[in-house]
């Protein structure tokens, strides 16, 4: 059985959801397509990758994974078919992509761009290609070789003493994930103290907990979540609401000596 993920920003309810799940099922026999969120705030592509990023590799090798967010084809906005550690995905060749691969992809092809579809050309697209996939045909016969775009705002930059990161993801519960990993913090931190500051001072943070009950309900903490990225988080509360946080909020940790 083929297995097809979506990822979009279409919102849960949106018509467009079961046109593309009909678009798919009529060319294709024997499928099971899963939906891993319709929720990703509308063309915001950082989080779209860390959802990704994160779920892929528990699916079986060869399923497709659909990432509807800035997708509607333009001569401005190509979308590609990557593959990758035995995976196929579709989507905005914008950048976004990039983020999901940890190295070069196996291959990536831009799909032909048709001026003569109506509006939301993305549907055509993504049923033909999905078809041609689960027939076996190869990715170079679908479009042409093309360069992966790559993406760096979701790459922390690292100084002698400093950590300049964002955050990439807000969660069901409002926990800030950012993009700063547990490998380099140990790295640049070498043992020292430190402090996060969050939001130009707004949240200073001077440890980190293992748990989230390390703390008092209603306090803030900072723990590395289980991929292993600094995640802030108030025990029991909404951090995200509560201060205002989004895939805009800085973060930066400073060592001391």
């Amino acid at each position: 059985m083929l297995i097809i993920t979506l990822t979009t920003d279409w919102k849960d309810g949106d018509y467009n959801i079961g046109r593309l799940k009909a678009c798919i099922i009529s060319r294709c026999e024997d499928v099971c397509i899963i939906d891993i969120t319709h929720n990703i705030q509308p063309h915001n592509t950082l989080p779209a990758a860390f959802v990704l990023k994160n779920t892929y590799r528990h699916f079986p090798s060869g399923s497709i994974h659909i990432v509807g967010v800035n997708s509607e084809p333009s001569p401005k906005n190509q979308i590609a078919v990557m593959k990758n550690d035995e995976h196929f995905f579709i989507g905005a060749n914008d950048g976004m992509l990039s983020l999901i691969c940890e190295k070069q992809p196996d291959s990536i092809v831009a799909l032909p761009y048709n001026d003569n579809c109506q509006a939301f050309r993305f549907l055509e697209v993504l049923g033909n290609c999905v078809k041609a996939i689960s027939d076996g045909i190869e990715l170079k016969e679908l479009g042409d070789e093309c360069e992966l775009r790559q993406e760096f705002t979701s790459i922390a930059s690292c100084y002698e003493s400093r950590i300049v990161g964002r955050v990439i993801y807000i969660d069901t519960f409002g926990n800030a994930i950012t993009n700063i990993d547990k490998k380099t913090f140990e790295k640049i931190g070498k043992n020292r103290k430190f402090e996060i500051i969050v939001q130009n001072n707004l949240i200073k943070i001077t440890e980190l907990s293992q748990y989230y009950d390390n703390v008092k309900s209603g306090k803030i903490l900072a723990i590395f979540n289980s991929v292993e990225l600094l995640e802030l988080a108030i025990n029991q509360g909404n951090i995200a609401r509560i201060n205002s946080l989004d895939t805009k909020s800085s973060i930066i940790i400073n060592f001391i000596d």
